[in-house]
């Protein structure tokens, strides 16, 4: 079974090729012939042991798993089966605002396509949203990976925040979106700080661009020494991650940060309804949030070591990589068996 999985390749600079990556690596742990493949740019080489192939080689594959759409990739009957890697809303909000994203465009036509045999979410939370557009016997839905070896919780955690590190340090590492910015995270900070005020909190994947804005926004709580770092993107999230007392989100569902964080036994405060950490409130209420933070800052305060190996343990519980494979494995082999059945019998 050749499996291509088609998305932009973009080591340690995007969440969703990360997620691709690590499928295949955990599809070729359980058997599979899974690689990557840039539709964009004809790209060949390895990334941490995982191939990736000139677009030629997809032509070869049984199946092709889209991550970041065909572009330039062009299918002669290929089964496909669509990741769909954003969050509805966010979805939504960047087909309003741009003609370059037009998400829902896209998948109402993949929807319409006879090669298309699958729609892939790996947040059971958005599958009421998609199964508007998507046929319920098309629509799926996987475990949120993460590579549990190289995202530990045992390993460097003396990380000094590049000297801004406090006795307490939070960390926010969440990309803003169109749907989702840290703006009330930072508030329900704001409160647990009062009580803390040898806190300091660590902001990363800020926008470069608005900067200057984001930086006139912490102004009253810099004048405070309560910010560390404030920076974009950066590699060594793991290091951050084991060093924190505690990473906040308004999240429910199991983000790139949510599942990094806890497997590196990280303390995790997110939004309601989810089984992975048990600090959990409505991130809008930023005084409930900031109880919240008050509870998993006190948990770790008094057995760190517990609080490591529950957190560590939530993520090998729901983010196992081979859950996901097994899941892609089961569709591709549907995907091929139905393009063998819909092909036409050789003339006699």
């Amino acid at each position: 079974m050749k499996v291509a999985h088609l998305a932009i390749v973009s080591p340690r600079q995007c969440g969703l090729y990360e997620t691709a990556r690590d499928m295949v690596a955990a599809e070729r742990a359980i058997g599979m012939d899974a690689r990557l493949v840039d539709p964009v740019t004809d790209k060949s080489g390895k990334d941490r042991g995982v191939p990736i192939e000139k677009q030629a080689w997809a032509q070869g594959a049984d199946v092709w798993v889209s991550h970041s759409g065909p572009n330039k990739c062009v299918s002669n009957g290929h089964p496909i089966i669509h990741m769909l890697h954003g969050r509805p809303y966010s979805s939504f909000l960047l087909e309003l605002d741009t003609d370059d994203h037009c998400v829902y465009t896209y998948v109402m036509k993949a929807v319409k396509a006879e090669t298309t045999t699958a729609f892939v979410t790996l947040w059971p939370e958005h599958v009421p949203y998609w199964g508007v557009f998507v046929p319920e016997d098309k629509l799926h839905a996987a475990p949120a990976p993460v590579d549990l070896q190289a995202w530990q919780s045992e390993g460097l955690s003396g990380y000094d925040f590049h000297g801004h590190r406090r006795g307490t340090n939070v960390i926010i590492s969440d990309m803003w979106r169109e749907d989702s910015k840290p703006y009330h995270s930072i508030m329900a900070y704001a409160i647990f700080a009062r009580n803390h005020p040898e806190a300091r909190l660590h902001i990363y994947a800020t926008p470069q661009k608005q900067g200057d804005k984001v930086d006139r926004f912490l102004t009253p709580l810099v004048a405070r020494d309560q910010i560390g770092e404030v920076k974009g993107q950066i590699q060594g999230l793991e290091n951050v991650y084991r060093a924190a007392d505690m990473l906040i989100t308004p999240h429910r569902i199991a983000t790139r940060t949510v599942r990094e964080a806890l497997a590196c036994g990280c303390q995790v405060v997110m939004g309601p309804g989810n089984d992975y950490t048990p600090y959990t409130a409505d991130p809008v209420d930023i005084e409930a949030f900031a109880e919240a933070m008050e509870r998993a800052w006190q948990a770790r305060h008094d057995d760190p070591t517990a609080r490591r190996y529950a957190n560590r343990l939530s993520a090998e519980q729901h983010f196992d990589p081979e859950k996901t494979a097994r899941v892609i494995e089961r569709l591709a082999v549907e995907a091929k068996a139905q393009c063998q059945k819909s092909k036409p019998a050789p003339q006699t």
